[in-house]
């Protein structure tokens, strides 16, 4: 056995060790900076998606007031409306009563 061979292939064995040693310390460097980053995205998305929450609770209570608001106002001209109605009966049936005091008046003249 030739101790000069043996050293020789067992230091070409560590350079090699050494090399993809390096190279996966390397790649593991690049992968903790991908984590790293998908991280702060996820993180990102998160933040976005409270902010979402909370401008559609923001949206979902001006609509329900909204709907609240319609609701008061439909049932505000209703009321009006049938106010109208009733007075302009009145004063319909006051008219024709004046009318019939009128046509009277004009008929009894010579």
């Amino acid at each position: 056995m030739d101790i000069e061979k043996t050293m020789q292939f067992l230091l070409e064995q560590q350079a090699r060790f050494d090399a993809r040693q390096a190279e996966f310390v390397e790649h593991q460097a690049q992968f903790e900076k991908r984590m790293a980053d998908i991280q702060n995205i996820l993180q990102d998305v998160a933040t976005s998606q409270i902010n979402t929450n909370a401008i559609l609770a923001e949206a979902v209570e001006q609509h329900v007031a909204l709907e609240r608001s319609h609701a008061s106002l439909r049932r505000d001209t209703e009321l009006s409306l049938k106010a109208l109605s009733d007075a302009q009966n009145v004063t319909e049936l006051r008219l024709n009563s004046l009318i019939a005091v009128v046509e009277r008046h004009i008929s009894n003249q010579p």
